[in-house]
């Protein structure tokens, strides 16, 4: 067999899938606010990101009564628990994605941010990919993105990561 010649460049690529039904259950349940707090890092949380996540209020009766949403009978179509779901479950599968593509690290879920990218002048703009902010280590001066892909289709949410690891010198030998 040839030598194998490392991949040219210092990338990792992470990836994860995620249940909505799942995580509707957890928003549904007494542990929605603890699990909020867990994955949603302080500044999404400061965001308003979480709000609707710890608010009893919203149109689940969460009964089972109500018609069918995908393979789950206990969600309404249009219902807003159901919603919120959906978006934790792509930054939940977001940031288990960057947790992987970070394996040089030791990243946990109040390490990363998901936001969206941000302009020249700095504003965020409403639409386009989101990114993943991976904090600084201990005395960084900067926080490093890395490029985040969510995709939603049925009952699930899927992410994809790709992340920088500068202790591989691969990509810088001349």
């Amino acid at each position: 067999m040839r030598p194998l010649r490392p991949f040219p460049f210092p990338f990792n690529v992470g990836t994860d899938i995620c249940q909505i039904s799942r995580i509707h259950r957890i928003l549904r349940s007494p542990r929605r606010a603890r699990f909020a707090r867990r994955v949603l890092a302080p500044e999404e949380q400061r965001a308003g990101i979480g709000l609707r996540l710890v608010s009893s209020s919203g149109t689940d009766s969460g009964d089972g009564s109500s018609p069918c949403h995908g393979s789950n009978p206990s969600v309404k179509d249009g219902d807003e628990l159901w919603k919120s779901a959906v978006f934790v479950a792509g930054r939940f599968a977001a940031k288990e994605a960057a947790i992987k593509a970070h394996s040089h690290r030791r990243l946990t879920f109040q390490d990363i941010i998901i936001e969206r990218r941000r302009d020249d002048q700095g504003q965020r703009l409403g639409s386009g990919p989101p990114i993943a902010r991976i904090r600084g280590e201990e005395g960084a001066e900067e926080d490093t993105s890395a490029a985040v892909s969510i995709s939603h289709d049925g009952d699930y949410a899927t992410a994809v990561c790709i992340g920088y690891d500068p202790r591989d010198g691969v990509g810088s030998k001349t």
